[in-house]
């Protein structure tokens, strides 16, 4: 039998999921010196976040055209919440990438949590079998925020410390592309980004950020720089969730952005692919931007330094 071919999609489809979760209502201080119970969601939370959830996913299944991929953001899903996360990625047949309460490190010699997320992919992927069962990868966050550190550090009853996860993680699919996958304080780690040139077509950052001007920024100046669509997913109670993409047109490089606090929103969004890419390979067209310096033909850049 003759092999399948498969090729990239014209569009990649994003469903975009931003939650309510209030961090200090979620975890709360108690003074009671049991860190452990300071660093997972509260019950109130963590009921509300399932709720909202349940509700945005039912949104995305009624829309005409079912996403892709579904994003939510960091640390938006309680820990006990993945298993219905897998079922409906399976129902949607789409990839799930959410953001998860922060995990205890039982194996620390001292109070630890990492701070993950999870990749769900489903063993069809829009109507096409691609695998024989659903897999879930875990993606860690390496640098917690200055704020989210010294939250935890001052935790009563013991200084909670934070596990780094220094990998960088680059998943590659037939239609969908090769896309990259970081957690909020992560998105401004300059080694990670120099990791991602030349390798992906999409860039996610699962956040819970309170400035949203920097991040935007930020993202405009590394879609540019990477080529390639970014795609922030944002907490529902800063708002500030969006996606651009390198177009020649000024217009049309900023394809999605949802401002303003305390709203709690779900959206389906339409990326360019596969053209972007045969522009990433040198098949230059009329749509985008040119090619950032060094994307296609990399010096080595000696460095000098004089006194004056």
């Amino acid at each position: 039998m003759a092999k399948e071919v498969t090729m990239l999609n014209d569009r990649l489809h994003i469903g975009v999921i931003q939650n309510s979760l209030h961090a200090d209502a979620a975890w709360m201080d108690d003074k009671s010196g049991n860190w452990q119970k300071c660093v997972q969601m509260s019950d109130t939370e963590e009921r509300r976040a399932k709720k909202e959830i349940r509700h945005f996913l039912a949104s995305l299944r009624g829309v005409d055209r079912l996403p892709d991929i579904v994003l939510l953001p960091e640390l938006s899903v309680p820990l006990g919440f993945v298993p219905r996360l897998k079922k409906a990625a399976e129902k949607l047949e789409a990839i799930i990438i959410a953001g998860l309460d922060y995990r205890i490190e039982a194996g620390e010699p001292g109070p630890t949590v990492s701070n993950e997320a999870v990749v769900i992919v489903p063993r069809r992927l829009g109507g096409r079998q691609v695998a024989r069962r659903t897999e879930i990868r875990r993606v860690g966050k390496t640098y917690p925020a200055p704020g989210e550190k010294t939250k935890l550090q001052n935790i009563t009853g013991a200084p909670v410390a934070f596990l780094a996860h220094p990998t960088v993680w680059i998943f590659e699919s037939a239609e969908l592309g090769k896309f990259a996958v970081a957690i909020c304080y992560d998105f401004m780690d300059l080694d990670r980004i120099v990791m991602y040139r030349n390798k992906i077509q999409t860039l996610f950052i699962l956040a819970y950020n309170r400035d949203t001007t920097s991040f935007d920024h930020l993202a405009e100046a590394l879609s540019r720089m990477l080529f390639c669509n970014v795609v922030v997913c944002n907490c529902g109670q800063f708002g500030g969730s969006l996606a651009v993409s390198p177009f020649r047109e000024p217009y049309r490089r900023s394809i999605y952005r949802h401002s303003g606090q305390g709203l709690p929103h779900a959206q389906l969004i339409e990326l360019p692919l596969a053209a972007l890419a045969s522009h990433q390979q040198g098949v230059a067209g009329k749509d985008f931007k040119s090619l950032p310096p060094g994307f296609e033909d990399i010096q080595s850049l000696v460095a000098a330094t004089k006194s004056l």
